[in-house]
């Protein structure tokens, strides 16, 4: 599906909708459109436009709840302002209150949702979360996890020690110019710890979608070069993803993950 519009962050859509509704607002009251209809109006057409923007973006059901509420909220207390400017009357600190605690929600909300689809912004990631020393630490919400997959972590540790022994280093080539619906070729390069290529091994790529599993691809690299395996991968959308290489080679294993962003940051 051809993407018309391009992927905003979620304070993006929902602070900009709001200036947008207040500055509609506005603009309906000075053209005479009743206080009341001009609150509806200001409430229903960016939820509207958001409804549209999600067809081809859809962030799930949380995000576009939040979108409502905010909107609706919004509407409800431009239509009180208008109404109480209209009669010249001042509003008591109480409902004031109320006003500025759901102004707070709604902005610690956007911020813990655009935390859980993008992740920490790097500063603040390496500046609270220790530095990992075989890969990224991946702050976005993974989605989630098959009970399956979860049995136990014993063997996850183990595999872990049995990578470090073996201290192979992998490097990933390509991967900074991906863009979504964009074919790219993407390489692995794969040296020993002596610094030796690693050869005719069975290396797998795998790219996880934050925000829909459904947009997850597999890709099976071929050894192009000594120790350096390719292939030509195309994501859908753009948006937070983890690449995960898998290595096989006899009963040798290697598995290493880096979290990257598709699109404009």
């Amino acid at each position: 599906m051809l993407k018309l519009i391009p992927a905003l962050a979620i304070a993006e859509t929902l602070f900009g909708g709001l200036l947008f509704a207040i500055g509609l607002y506005f603009l309906l009251r000075a053209v005479r459109i009743a206080n009341f209809w001009a609150a509806v109006l200001s409430g229903a057409i960016p939820f509207i436009l958001y409804i549209i923007y999600s067809t081809q973006h859809w962030a799930g059901g949380d995000v576009l709840a939040i979108h409502f509420v905010v909107f609706l909220a919004n509407a409800g207390l431009l239509g009180v302002f208008g109404s109480m400017r209209r009669k010249k009357q001042s509003m008591h600190w109480g409902p004031k209150v109320i006003i500025g605690f759901f102004i707070f929600l709604a902005i610690s909300n956007a911020i813990l949702l655009s935390i859980a689809g993008r992740g920490l912004p790097h500063g603040l990631a390496s500046f609270f979360l220790p530095v990992p020393e075989n890969g990224r630490v991946h702050t976005a919400f993974p989605g989630v996890m098959p009970h399956d997959r979860n049995k136990s972590y014993q063997p996850h540790l183990e595999q872990l020690q049995q990578q470090q022994a073996l201290g192979w280093q992998l490097k990933l080539l390509g991967i900074d110019e991906l863009s979504p619906g964009v074919s790219q070729r993407i390489a692995a390069r794969i040296l020993d710890g002596q610094g030796q290529a690693i050869t005719q091994a069975e290396v797998t790529l795998n790219f996880w979608r934050m925000a829909n599993s459904r947009d997850d691809k597999v890709y099976s690299l071929k050894e192009q070069a000594v120790g350096e395996y390719a292939a030509d991968v195309i994501l859908p959308d753009s948006g937070r993803w983890v690449a995960e290489v898998l290595v096989k080679q006899g009963d040798k294993r290697y598995r290493k993950q880096e979290s990257l962003f598709i699109g404009d940051d």
